[in-house]
């Protein structure tokens, strides 16, 4: 390789080394304001603060500094209408131990695109807080339980005991009786979490138990058939309603409680791992065109 040429390409990788080291310096830098947060009698405080009216919702990040652990705690729909000083908006995480640290970070949703906050300052919950201690079971314990997948049918069942939280309001929070109830429903809900190559999200169980069945096909949207999925683990979901009373179709979600998640084996899928739904009519639908091309 001649001298010059090989001066030329050193130059273009150092070139490309800079370019990009300024670009994972701005990336770091582009963060919004850290929330802040206070502990109180068994919770933590997170104030969040206000950064955009277009905002749509706000995931709350939190961060176990025993096990660096980050997992998703919840979510606040329709922000605006949640500002406590119309600078920031709250949420309070209850599921939180003694002798542990923990710091939280957010991601804004704002006209569909995500923007992160950076983490907050640690906070350390201590004896004196009061809150739960270290055996207490705050999620559900999969322990040798795991999940089996039927291709034929494309189910999933239970096999095993699945023992679930033990915090007081996990049985005991019930959402108030409508008009066309005769018993009112949990508010903590088993969850399952199902990803997808661009999605992930949590759907509703209708129990967690050896005689629970569950037919993938007809519970998730379009965006969850017809390509690769995975099972990530089971969880526990609160919704807060700005008006439980409301029928379904009228009432708004407004914060989302998860707690932590609990993975669980699955065995039918191969070593993958992986499952994949094809849609009951094929990704073309039943095409009725009136006019022929």
């Amino acid at each position: 390789m001649k001298k010059g040429t090989s001066f030329f390409y050193i130059s273009l990788a150092l070139l490309a080394i800079t370019f990009f080291s300024c670009q994972f310096k701005i990336e770091e830098e582009d963060l919004y304001d850290k929330p802040g947060v206070n502990t109180t009698n068994k919770q933590v405080t997170i104030i969040i603060p206000k950064v955009s009216n277009g905002t749509k919702y706000v995931n709350v990040y939190r961060r176990d500094k025993e096990n660096n652990n980050i997992i998703n705690i919840g979510i606040i729909y329709h922000p605006q209408g949640l500002e406590n000083d119309n600078k920031n908006y709250c949420y309070i995480d209850t599921l939180v131990k003694v002798n542990h640290s923990y710091d939280y970070r957010v991601r804004y949703n704002i006209e569909g695109k995500y923007y992160n906050s950076a983490w907050s300052d640690n906070i350390e919950i201590k004896e004196d807080d009061d809150a739960y201690e270290e055996n207490v079971n705050l999620s559900y314990q999969a322990n040798d339980a795991y999940l089996l997948y039927e291709k034929t049918d494309y189910t999933l069942t239970f096999n095993g005991n699945i023992i679930p939280p033990d915090f007081p309001e996990f049985d005991s929070e019930t959402y108030p009786l409508r008009a066309d109830e005769t018993e009112a429903k949990k508010c903590w809900q088993p969850m399952l979490i199902i990803q997808s190559d661009k999605y992930t999200q949590a759907f509703e169980l209708p129990a967690v138990s050896n005689t629970t069945k569950i037919a993938l096909r007809s519970m998730l949207p379009a965006d969850f058939l017809d390509t690769d999925i995975t099972i990530q683990g089971i969880v526990a979901q609160k919704i807060i309603y700005d008006d439980p009373s409301k029928d379904d179709d009228k009432r708004q979600k407004t914060i989302v409680f998860w707690t932590e998640p609990t993975s669980i084996d699955l065995e039918g899928a191969g070593s993958s791992k992986k499952i994949h739904i094809p849609a009951q009519t094929g990704a073309a639908g039943l095409d009725y065109s009136r006019k022929a091309e």
